[in-house]
Protein backbone atom coordinates (compact mmCIF):
# COMPACT_ATOMS: atom_id res chain seq x y z
CA UNK A 1 0.00 0.00 0.00
CA UNK A 2 2.82 2.51 0.80
CA UNK A 3 4.65 2.10 -2.66
CA UNK A 4 1.31 2.21 -4.41
CA UNK A 5 0.67 5.67 -2.34
CA UNK A 6 4.33 6.66 -3.11
CA UNK A 7 3.54 7.06 -7.25
CA UNK A 8 0.20 8.24 -6.35
CA UNK A 9 1.77 11.25 -4.61
CA UNK A 10 4.30 11.37 -7.29
CA UNK A 11 1.79 11.75 -10.04
CA UNK A 12 -0.79 14.37 -8.19
CA UNK A 13 1.52 17.30 -10.10
CA UNK A 14 1.21 15.77 -13.28
CA UNK A 15 4.53 15.37 -14.09
CA UNK A 16 5.97 15.02 -17.93
CA UNK A 17 8.15 12.47 -17.15
CA UNK A 18 8.12 9.63 -14.19
CA UNK A 19 11.26 7.78 -13.01
CA UNK A 20 10.00 4.59 -11.29
CA UNK A 21 12.43 1.89 -9.92
CA UNK A 22 10.91 -0.86 -9.33
CA UNK A 23 7.84 0.03 -8.83
CA UNK A 24 6.24 -3.22 -8.74
CA UNK A 25 8.78 -4.80 -5.63
CA UNK A 26 7.19 -6.36 -2.61
CA UNK A 27 3.64 -6.10 -4.33
CA UNK A 28 1.23 -8.70 -4.48
CA UNK A 29 -0.38 -10.04 -7.86
CA UNK A 30 -3.43 -8.39 -7.83
CA UNK A 31 -1.61 -5.33 -6.61
CA UNK A 32 0.33 -5.31 -9.11
CA UNK A 33 -2.05 -5.58 -11.85
CA UNK A 34 -3.84 -2.73 -10.83
CA UNK A 35 -0.96 -0.46 -10.22
CA UNK A 36 0.34 -1.03 -13.95
CA UNK A 37 -3.53 -0.71 -14.88
CA UNK A 38 -3.24 2.70 -13.38
CA UNK A 39 0.06 3.44 -15.11
CA UNK A 40 -0.91 2.59 -18.58
CA UNK A 41 -4.52 4.76 -18.38
CA UNK A 42 -1.76 7.73 -16.63
CA UNK A 43 0.14 7.47 -19.89
CA UNK A 44 -2.78 6.88 -22.24
CA UNK A 45 -4.76 10.29 -20.64
CA UNK A 46 -1.99 12.40 -19.12
CA UNK A 47 0.74 11.75 -22.05
CA UNK A 48 3.31 10.88 -19.15
CA UNK A 49 6.51 9.45 -20.27
CA UNK A 50 7.41 6.51 -17.72
CA UNK A 51 10.76 5.98 -17.34
CA UNK A 52 11.48 2.48 -15.48
CA UNK A 53 14.14 0.06 -14.18
CA UNK A 54 12.40 -3.05 -13.60
CA UNK A 55 13.96 -6.75 -13.38
CA UNK A 56 10.46 -8.07 -14.32
CA UNK A 57 10.90 -7.25 -17.59
CA UNK A 58 7.05 -8.69 -18.39
CA UNK A 59 6.51 -5.28 -17.06
CA UNK A 60 8.60 -3.46 -19.37
CA UNK A 61 6.65 -5.50 -22.66
CA UNK A 62 4.33 -2.61 -23.55
CA UNK A 63 7.13 0.25 -23.59
CA UNK A 64 7.91 1.98 -26.58
CA UNK A 65 11.25 1.86 -26.26
CA UNK A 66 12.98 -0.73 -24.06
CA UNK A 67 17.49 -0.84 -23.06
CA UNK A 68 19.07 -3.85 -21.83
CA UNK A 69 22.26 -3.05 -19.73
CA UNK A 70 24.47 -5.36 -18.64
CA UNK A 71 27.63 -4.67 -16.73
CA UNK A 72 27.42 -1.22 -16.95
CA UNK A 73 27.32 -1.43 -20.55
CA UNK A 74 23.45 -0.48 -23.47
CA UNK A 75 23.49 -3.73 -25.30
CA UNK A 76 20.43 -3.43 -26.41
CA UNK A 77 18.30 -0.09 -27.58
CA UNK A 78 15.32 -0.84 -29.52
CA UNK A 79 11.17 -1.17 -29.44
CA UNK A 80 10.41 -4.54 -27.65
CA UNK A 81 9.03 -6.44 -30.42
CA UNK A 82 12.05 -5.41 -32.45
CA UNK A 83 14.87 -6.91 -29.62
CA UNK A 84 12.44 -9.93 -29.32
CA UNK A 85 12.68 -10.17 -32.98
CA UNK A 86 16.33 -9.90 -33.80
CA UNK A 87 16.76 -11.88 -30.36
CA UNK A 88 14.80 -14.74 -30.19
CA UNK A 89 12.90 -17.04 -32.39
CA UNK A 90 9.70 -18.64 -32.37
CA UNK A 91 9.17 -22.40 -32.66
CA UNK A 92 6.80 -24.91 -31.89
CA UNK A 93 6.91 -27.18 -29.45
CA UNK A 94 6.34 -31.04 -30.02
CA UNK A 95 6.30 -34.53 -29.04
CA UNK A 96 4.85 -37.97 -29.78
CA UNK A 97 4.68 -40.98 -28.61
CA UNK A 98 6.15 -42.50 -31.27
CA UNK A 99 9.26 -39.85 -31.35
CA UNK A 100 11.22 -41.61 -33.82
CA UNK A 101 8.39 -41.44 -36.63
CA UNK A 102 7.73 -37.76 -35.50
CA UNK A 103 11.89 -36.82 -35.84
CA UNK A 104 12.19 -39.13 -39.20
CA UNK A 105 9.20 -36.48 -40.48
CA UNK A 106 11.71 -33.33 -39.14
CA UNK A 107 14.68 -34.93 -41.13
CA UNK A 108 12.35 -35.94 -44.26
CA UNK A 109 10.29 -32.66 -44.32
CA UNK A 110 13.40 -30.52 -43.98
CA UNK A 111 12.09 -28.99 -40.94
CA UNK A 112 14.85 -27.56 -38.76
CA UNK A 113 14.27 -28.75 -34.92
CA UNK A 114 16.33 -29.52 -31.52
CA UNK A 115 15.85 -32.50 -29.76
CA UNK A 116 15.30 -31.12 -25.48
CA UNK A 117 15.16 -34.56 -23.92
CA UNK A 118 11.41 -34.84 -23.09
CA UNK A 119 10.30 -32.59 -26.50
CA UNK A 120 10.91 -30.96 -29.88
CA UNK A 121 11.58 -27.45 -30.54
CA UNK A 122 10.43 -27.22 -34.30
CA UNK A 123 11.63 -23.47 -35.92
CA UNK A 124 9.52 -22.14 -37.85
CA UNK A 125 12.23 -20.40 -39.85
CA UNK A 126 9.38 -18.12 -41.66
CA UNK A 127 7.15 -19.98 -42.30
CA UNK A 128 3.91 -20.07 -40.63
CA UNK A 129 2.77 -22.74 -37.49
CA UNK A 130 0.12 -23.88 -39.39
CA UNK A 131 1.92 -24.82 -42.44
CA UNK A 132 4.28 -26.94 -40.13
CA UNK A 133 1.69 -28.48 -38.29
CA UNK A 134 -0.15 -29.54 -41.04
CA UNK A 135 2.80 -31.44 -42.73
CA UNK A 136 2.82 -33.56 -39.65
CA UNK A 137 1.39 -36.67 -39.77
CA UNK A 138 2.52 -38.34 -36.75
CA UNK A 139 -0.15 -37.89 -33.99
CA UNK A 140 1.28 -35.55 -31.75
CA UNK A 141 1.15 -35.68 -27.99
CA UNK A 142 2.32 -32.03 -27.55
CA UNK A 143 1.96 -29.13 -29.10
CA UNK A 144 2.15 -25.42 -28.50
CA UNK A 145 3.47 -22.58 -29.96
CA UNK A 146 5.95 -20.18 -28.03
CA UNK A 147 5.84 -16.62 -28.71
CA UNK A 148 9.25 -15.18 -27.63
CA UNK A 149 9.28 -12.75 -24.44
CA UNK A 150 11.60 -9.80 -23.57
CA UNK A 151 13.31 -12.60 -20.77
CA UNK A 152 14.17 -14.49 -23.90
CA UNK A 153 15.69 -11.81 -25.25
CA UNK A 154 16.86 -11.02 -22.18
CA UNK A 155 18.76 -14.07 -21.64
CA UNK A 156 19.64 -14.82 -25.69
CA UNK A 157 21.80 -11.70 -24.73
CA UNK A 158 23.17 -12.00 -20.79
CA UNK A 159 22.59 -15.22 -20.12
CA UNK A 160 25.75 -16.82 -20.54
CA UNK A 161 27.79 -13.78 -20.05
CA UNK A 162 25.91 -13.68 -16.50
CA UNK A 163 27.55 -17.03 -15.46
CA UNK A 164 30.99 -15.44 -15.41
Amino acid sequence: MKRKLEIIRSLMHKPEVLFLDEPTVGLDPASRNSLWEYLREVRVKEKTTIFLTTHYLDEAEDADTVCIINKGKVVSLDTPENTKKRLTEEYIVMDASERLKLQMEFETKGLQFKDMGEKYHVYLDGRQAQEIIKMIDTKLSVLEIHQPTLEDAYLSIVGEKSKE
